[in-house]
């Protein structure tokens, strides 16, 4: 079963969250402060991570931005009591973080999320359906490749290093590659659920995937906007 890695500075939050998952048969490992949760993470290999905002020394964000910058892309689910959700969950998906919510939590919810987060990782679910020319999708002489069974794009063979959201957002695109995508279909599936309804978080994501992987961040290449409309990959690159 998967190994879940949960970092809280309040052991009864790790206890709780622990107890939840072991009994949907999940393995948890955990930490009580960002440093040795950072460690953890980077030796241990988790298949996912949760993750608390608001801890000393060294917070979530500052455990995300330093566990991406040094290349892993395991995916990271935010647990955290600050406030007015959508201002900070945009804060958190801008950071690297893939999904986002707040305590009090509820268990039910947590496990699905957590569910889904791994599925999309693993590339399991319906939305990393390949193409039919194979796992590699080539466009512009080389210059992007789409690479379905790394779950990674690389940029003239250097990777984009993509987290798992961002990842399945371009393949998503590529796969519906010349028609325009809502924001709404983007959520329902690439995320698997709506965010309760908050199109920001595409376009968070969307901001944060061009930086990665588009040549000029003037004249956009790759992920193209249809103003009032959406997102779409465009057709013709190869």
């Amino acid at each position: 079963m998967a190994k879940v890695l949960i970092v809280d500075d309040e052991p009864e939050i790790v206890a709780s969250v622990s107890d939840v998952l072991e009994s949907f048969d999940f393995t948890t490992i955990c930490a009580t402060d960002g440093r040795t949760g950072l460690r953890m993470a980077e030796e241990q290999s988790p298949d996912l991570i949760i993750l608390d905002w608001m801890m000393k020394d060294y917070n979530g964000l500052d455990f995300t931005k330093d566990f991406r910058e040094n290349g892993f892309s395991t995916p990271i689910l935010f647990l955290t009591a600050r406030g007015d959700l959508p201002v900070y969950e945009i804060e958190v998906l801008r950071r690297g973080a893939d999904d986002y919510m707040s305590k009090p939590f509820d268990p039910t919810l947590l496990v699905e999320r957590v569910k889904n987060l791994l599925k999309r990782s693993s590339g399991k679910d319906s939305s990393s359906a390949e193409g039919n020319d194979g796992s590699k999708h080539v466009y512009c002489g080389g210059e992007l490749v789409i690479d379905n069974d790394a779950m990674q794009v690389f940029i003239n063979g250097e990777s984009c290093d993509l987290t798992t959201n961002e990842f399945k957002l371009v393949q998503y695109l590529e796969n519906n590659a010349g028609r325009v995508c809502s924001r709404d279909e983007l959520l329902s599936n690439v995320w698997n659920y709506a965010f309760a309804g908050d199109v920001r978080t595409v376009d968070v994501t969307i901001r944060r995937t061009r930086k990665k992987i588009e040549p000029s961040q003037i004249n956009y290449k790759y992920i193209l906007t249809r103003r009032g409309s959406g997102y779409y990959f465009p057709k013709d690159l190869g």
